[in-house]
């Protein structure tokens, strides 16, 4: 029934949800119970639990979404990694191997530029595992839940703790890199620009971000609808922690051209 299904989502929240043990939520929680299948006070307490990031969604809307291809071009030595959304029910095994192979084949490139603009999500495996190339072994980031901590990892061109594992192949590719962000980077796109935060030779530039990086759990219902909750903080190498606010670019956009006639030229 609905309500069995509506209590069963605020139960998860209570166990799993970010803010699960904040005042707010044990009052929305208490509202909720009151009438559980009043629409309006099951949203508010599964956004007490989980945050902005957090929402109730059907299947036909998940469906309507229709992400771009993933591309890789090379012009004037600067490979351009165009890294969009990806559902979870997309080929996120296709998707990684043309970033990974894209960026692979151009051994001889002075630059790369990982363009995340409009990027608002979705399953980071393969983004991971598409960048891997651009990317160091080991832990790239973590994510700071209730529970614990736990890492993402990349191994040559495997990733795994975050989103599908994901392997492709092409090995790595050692050059200066810039990322492009602007106030659509959200979710898993930000997560992605996160993995690139304190390494040496990368540099962002655009805009800052929507403020969503953190890490999601979606969890299906007989109904049809899905539960989308915020279970963690993500946290770069640098010991950052980010949640809800954006992430600000090192430059605009328009510093972009210079920076790499810097390192082409």
């Amino acid at each position: 029934s609905e309500k069995r299904i509506n209590t069963a989502m605020v139960d998860t929240a209570v166990i799993s949800g970010i803010y699960g043990e904040s005042e707010e939520f044990q009052r929305a929680r208490e509202a909720f119970k009151e009438d559980p299948t009043n629409a309006e006070l099951l949203d508010a307490a599964i956004d007490a639990a989980g945050g902005k990031h957090s929402n109730i969604f059907s299947a036909e809307k998940e469906k309507a979404i229709e992400n771009t291809e993933p591309s890789v071009s090379f012009e004037d030595g600067v490979l351009r990694a165009t890294v969009p959304s990806i559902g979870r029910h997309d080929d996120g095994q296709a998707y990684a191997d043309t970033l990974a192979q894209g960026l692979t084949a151009h051994p001889e490139a002075c630059a790369a530029v990982v363009d995340l603009r409009g990027n608002g999500g979705g399953d980071m495996g393969p983004m991971y595992a598409g960048l891997s190339p651009l990317l160091p072994d080991g832990t790239v980031l973590s994510f700071v839940s209730r529970m614990g901590t736990t890492d993402v990892t990349i191994d040559g061109n495997s990733v795994t703790g975050g989103g599908t594992p994901t392997t492709t192949s092409g090995g790595k590719l050692e050059v200066p890199v810039a990322v492009l962000t602007d106030d659509e980077t959200a979710s898993s796109g930000e997560a992605t620009l996160l993995a690139f935060r304190g390494l040496d030779n990368v540099r962002t530039f655009g805009e800052p971000t929507a403020g969503y990086a953190s890490a999601n759990v979606v969890l299906d219902y007989p109904d049809g609808r899905s539960l989308m909750l915020t279970t963690a903080k993500d946290k770069a190498r640098t010991g950052e922690e980010f949640a809800e606010d954006p992430i600000a670019p090192d430059a605009p956009e328009s510093e972009l051209d210079g920076w790499l006639a810097s390192h082409c030229s």
